[in-house]
């Protein structure tokens, strides 16, 4: 029996990998467009937002049937769309004042998150692993910390951002488990995708730091955002859990601190330091522990 179970007689394994593969590689150049851009942080974040929520709105007129069939299932969506601004809002944030390495590792702590979260709120059992997990997303994140610290304290201030952003996506993660087995993807995308663009609106108008973008050069950035990391990304990875068992595809999020941290050294010449190195292989050995126990869960309760 193959990896990927059941789920494969509407995919085969070969196509389900090379789809998640180049989800992962759209993914992976979010970080690297962010940095390219020399607009304000929440401009950045707002325009790809914005931008994402006018292309997946093209979809709409093809959606058939009723947007929400529950109020309940409507008002998580909303807050769903909150959390994802406001994962955009620190994560860009902290990105322009950190290494992409350290940062991309940070915000794909989110599965741990997801995982807190289900105990906290739903009383799940973390088990051992789970708790060792939990450890060592902590430490692999205090050595990328502390390693960035010796940089430069403003620094240290990007890594808090990062994994504030994290806490932020595993919150919308968390709860898009509760809404998308209910609610289609194309009216869960355009809520979220445009509750998220007015709430980065909102947040750099309050905070005085929304601004026009620097150059014209930059809407093309903002564009290519959001037809790739967002749309083409996302959207596949959407795809594939549709089609594949959730573990392949959690797991397969472990490719972009990867793929990002090349990208980085070949664009900027960021070399990432050792404490950054080491930190991330904790870290993504902890995600991994994550997805193994979800894996795991779900073999025993189907």
């Amino acid at each position: 029996m193959n990896n990927f179970g059941p789920a494969m007689t509407k995919i085969s394994a070969t196509r389900g990998t090379l789809i998640l593969l180049i989800g992962v590689f759209f993914v992976s150049w979010a970080a690297i467009l962010i940095k390219l851009s020399t607009s304000e942080p929440t401009t950045i974040a707002f325009y790809r937002m914005f931008f994402s929520t006018l292309m997946v709105s093209l979809a709409i007129p093809f959606h058939k049937g009723k947007w929400f069939r529950a109020r309940k299932d409507l008002l998580i969506s909303l807050l769903s769309g909150i959390f994802l601004g406001f994962h955009f809002y620190t994560w860009v944030a902290g990105l322009k004042v950190t290494s992409i390495s350290s940062s991309v590792v940070l915000v794909t702590t989110q599965p741990i998150f997801v995982a807190i979260l289900g105990y906290l709120v739903l009383r799940e059992k973390v088990g051992v692993y789970g708790i060792i997990a939990v450890i060592l997303g902590l430490l692999g994140s205090f050595l990328v910390a502390r390693g960035d610290l010796n940089i430069d304290p403003l620094h240290l201030k990007g890594d808090i951002l990062s994994l504030l952003g994290a806490i932020f996506a595993g919150s919308y993660l968390f709860l898009g488990r509760f809404v998308r087995p209910r609610v289609d993807l194309i009216p869960y995308v355009v809520t979220v995708y445009g509750v998220s663009s007015l709430v980065l609106l909102i947040l750099g108008l309050s905070f005085g730091s929304f601004a026009a973008p620097a150059r014209a050069l930059d809407y093309l950035i903002f564009f290519l955002m959001a037809l790739g990391p967002t749309i083409l990304g996302h959207n596949l990875y959407n795809y594939a859990l549709r089609h594949l068992p959730a573990f392949p595809v959690g797991i397969s999020i472990l490719g972009e601190p990867v793929l990002a941290t090349i990208w980085g050294i070949i664009i900027f010449h960021e070399k990432p330091l050792f404490t950054t190195l080491i930190g991330g292989l904790v870290i993504i050995l902890a995600i991994a522990i994550v997805m193994l126990r979800m894996k795991a869960a779900t073999e025993v309760i189907s």
